[in-house]
This record gives C-alpha cells, sequence and structure tokens, in this order.
C-alpha cells in the first residue's frame, strides 16, 4: 500500500509540474485577452431597472476613482442621482441626489463625467448646456464651464456630450456636439476652439462628435468619436485638419474596419483605442497604426446575456486593463476582465499598477490561480469555479469552453472562457490556441483531482 501511495504521490508531483508549466504558457500571450462573458459589479445582471441601492435605471454617466471605484450617474423622470460603488460590493452609495432643474443643485441630462485626483466630480449637464464641479459631500456644484444659455458663440455650447479635464491644470476639454466643434474651457470666461466648428464630413469638419479623449502624453493630441461621420479622429495639437485612424469617414457597418455610430473612446499607454462602437453593440480595440479592430467585448447583437451589450454608451479602464462598460439599455455596468496579456510573465502577481488619469496600461498581470477548488457531490471529478473576481484574480475552473463568441441570442458561452473575442466575420488563431492550451490544462486538472480521490479512498 506504501508503494502504490508513494507512485501515486510521484505522479502528482509530475503532474503539479505540468501545470505550472501550463499556467506559465498560457501567460505568454501574444495579445491581450479580455474574458468572453462579463461580471455584472453595478445593477442588475438581468437588465431589471430599478431606484434602489442594488439597480439602475437609465445609467448615463460612469468614470472610474480610485481604487477602482465607480461613479455612476442614473435618473427617472424627475431625478437623478450619482451612485458610488465600490470593488466587490454591488451596493451602491448616493453621493449626488438631485432634481430635473437649472438651479446649482439640480441638473438636467447628464452625459458625461469626470473625476478629479482630489475626488473632484465634473458633471456634464447637457440639458443644461454646461459643466458643474462638485467637491466631495458637496450638496451643490459649481460652474466651470458654459451656463450661459445655448448657440454657436464661443462662450456657450449647444448639446454637448462628452468631456475630458486635463489631470495637471484642470482645463476642460468639452465635445460640443451640436456645434460640431471640439472647445477648451481655461476657466469660465476663457475658451479656446481646438477642432471642428461646421458640419460635414471633410479633415476639418465634425458631424455630431460625441466622444473625445485627450493624450496629454504626447503633446495633447485629440482623438473623436465623430459619431454620424462613423470615424475617429485624430488631431495635432494646432492641427487644422484631422486624420482619420478608426472607420471609414461616411461609411457605417459591421466589418471589423468599420464602425457604427462610435460614440466613445478610451486610450492605453501603448496609444491603443477603445471605442463604444454603440450601433454594432459592441467595444472594439484599435491598435497603433491597424486598418481595422479587435472585437473584445459584446457580439454586435443586442441582449441581456453576459457576452452582449445593449446600447453601450461609455467604456472606461481600471487598475487591471479590465473593462468597464456602462451597458445603458440593460441598466447595468459591466466589468469584463483582463485573462492573458503579454506582460502577464513579466509581471509581478503580487502587485497592481494604478492606471493614470489620461494613459491606461492594460497589460498589468491577472494572476492565475487554483486556490479553493472544491468538488460537486453530484459530479466528484468536475471542478467549480466562482466567477473571476473583482480582486483581479482569474480563477481556473475545470468546466472552462472553449467555444468562440456566440452570434445570437438563445445561446451564450460559458462564464470566464479562456479564449480572445472573435465575430463569425473573422476568427483568430490565437483564440483557438488559447482554447486547445486551456482544455489540455483542464484535463491534467481532472486527472489531478482523481489521484487526490484515489489517496483518499486507499488511505
Amino acid at each position: 500500500m506504501a508503494d502504490k501511495y508513494f507512485s501515486i504521490k510521484s505522479i502528482i508531483i509530475i503532474l503539479i509540474a505540468c501545470l505550472i508549466d501550463e499556467i506559465s504558457a498560457l501567460s505568454n500571450c501574444s495579445t491581450t485577452v479580455w474574458a468572453v462573458n462579463a461580471t455584472t459589479i453595478a445593477g442588475s445582471p438581468a437588465g431589471i431597472a430599478g431606484f434602489n441601492s442594488t439597480l439602475l435605471n437609465s445609467p448615463i454617466g460612469i468614470t472610474v476613482g480610485k481604487n477602482d471605484s465607480i461613479y455612476v450617474m442614473d435618473y427617472g423622470i424627475s431625478y437623478y442621482r450619482m451612485q458610488l460603488f465600490y470593488p466587490g460590493s454591488q451596493l451602491g452609495i448616493t453621493i449626488i441626489n438631485a432634481t430635473l432643474g437649472t438651479g446649482l443643485n439640480q441638473v438636467s441630462s447628464v452625459t458625461g463625467l469626470s473625476i478629479d485626483a482630489s475626488g473632484n466630480i465634473y458633471i456634464l449637464d447637457l440639458g443644461n448646456d454646461r459643466v458643474t464641479k462638485w467637491a466631495p459631500g458637496a450638496s451643490a456644484g459649481i460652474l466651470v464651464a458654459g451656463g450661459n444659455g445655448y448657440g454657436s458663440s464661443l462662450n456657450v455650447l449647444y448639446s454637448p456630450w462628452d468631456i475630458f479635464v486635463e489631470p495637471n491644470t484642470s482645463y476642460i476639454w468639452i465635445a460640443d456636439s451640436g456645434n460640431n466643434r471640439i472647445v477648451k474651457w481655461l476657466n469660465t470666461s476663457t475658451v479656446i476652439l481646438v477642432a471642428g466648428g461646421s458640419n460635414g464630413s471633410q479633415a476639418n469638419q465634425f458631424n455630431t462628435p460625441y466622444g473625445l479623449f485627450v493624450d496629454t502624453s504626447d503633446s495633447n493630441t485629440l482623438y473623436v468619436a465623430d459619431s454620424l461621420n462613423h470615424r475617429i479622429q485624430k488631431w495635432l495639437n494646432g492641427a487644422s485638419n484631422g486624420t482619420t485612424v478608426a472607420g471609414q469617414s461616411g461609411v457605417y457597418g459591421s466589418a471589423l474596419n468599420q464602425l457604427n455610430y462610435p460614440d466613445a473612446l478610451t486610450m492605453d499607454t501603448n496609444k491603443s483605442l477603445y471605442i463604444v462602437d454603440h450601433g454594432n453593440n459592441r467595444i472594439v480595440l484599435w491598435l497603433l497604426g491597424s486598418t481595422s479592430g479587435r472585437v473584445i467585448a459584446g457580439t454586435g447583437i443586442a441582449g441581456a446575456l453576459p457576452s452582449q451589450l445593449n446600447n453601450p454608451y461609455y467604456v472606461r479602464l481600471d487598475s487591471t486593463g479590465a473593462l468597464i462598460v456602462n451597458d445603458h439599455s440593460n441598466n447595468r455596468i459591466q466589468r469584463f476582465p483582463v485573462l492573458c496579456s503579454p506582460n502577464m510573465a513579466s509581471s509581478s502577481s503580487s502587485s497592481t499598477t494604478s492606471i493614470g488619469t489620461t494613459s491606461q496600461n492594460t497589460t498589468i498581470a491577472v494572476p492565475l490561480t487554483t486556490n479553493n477548488l472544491t468538488t460537486s457531490a453530484n459530479n466528484p471529478a468536475t471542478i467549480l469555479s466562482a466567477s473571476t473576481s473583482i480582486a483581479n484574480s482569474v480563477t481556473v475552473s475545470a468546466t472552462v469552453s472553449t467555444s468562440t463568441v456566440v452570434t445570437t441570442s438563445q445561446k451564450s458561452s460559458t462564464t470566464n472562457t479562456i479564449t480572445k473575442l472573435s465575430s463569425t466575420r473573422a476568427t483568430s488563431s490565437l483564440s483557438t490556441n488559447h482554447s486547445f492550451a486551456t482544455r489540455n490544462l483542464n484535463s491534467k486538472l481532472l486527472v489531478l483531482l482523481f489521484y487526490f480521490i484515489m489517496i483518499f479512498i486507499n488511505n
């Protein structure tokens, strides 16, 4: 019996060594991979609307604060509120409670949000054509841009949609959508026209610009989601014309080189663009210099499954590189965690790097763990896995699906599928290879579990 025990023990040691090699191999992926299925971190996973501490109603603006806390503005017929969600908790804390109106303690049709290092919250109040700044704990805001009515003169706004607040200067960049321009407010009386100013599809024009991002690490290079032109425009500092860096000007579609009413974007430190392809219900990653994008969240079909989005409005990145998506029509905020990135092998699994306000890194390590493996009473050979943890870890599961993303609302893939998101139009060898690697890892885990059971029985 002892010889048998030590023989099994030797096999287990070999299998553990194989598992370590396998996990290391999974970390050495050539491109960043996000989970196909998201975790709902605010609101109802099923898309149920409501107005309490755990439900949201038509969330509009979102932003990510310190320690990956999530700020969400939602609204009803006559109320607006800002909910604060801490990591690991789906219990929202109301930090701003406002009614519909024009007073500085009121708001109307809020769209964009931003937060600075001091915790001041900037609210883009589209209905009042202004931006107000709310200090932590304040019951009213102060006017920092607009508020002079609406129109086309430089000191007024007209249906602004998105804002970007420079971290060092607090200058406020605004996508002044109704005026087809981007303006920068240095203070309440000094405004600079940065780009656009007339409606059209020429290089110096916009057609309803919705989203913007300013790369402060690159001399304030501006990126604009020129929504009705179905393109992303890049404007160098001081330029009189923009260049199209994503999408096809004036042409919409669902091909990977096309966009369909893009309405928001952000960027990481590699200059990769994360684009909310609103009309296609997906998030697209567009690498620097690429002529096409890669779908990294959403299936392209509106729905409430964990793999789907329905009218996404904004995308943000947390400190791990996870995608934080405002899934507007599903009344929820979705988190798509990073499962694998090129830097995983060299990054420390015990520390994370915070993402700056202007440049966000998506190649932070997300350690794989096999802790807390449990067995099912009904099926002792199955290793159960919890959903992806907010604490930036991915649990290795023996039930991980190896299928690619579904393309109909009637089907869904298993939570935490370790595969690159793909479409029926463009599959990837990386996705296939990664799926096979995952399946092999799962098989070894099952064998390892079997030998543990054998030891238990023989003892």
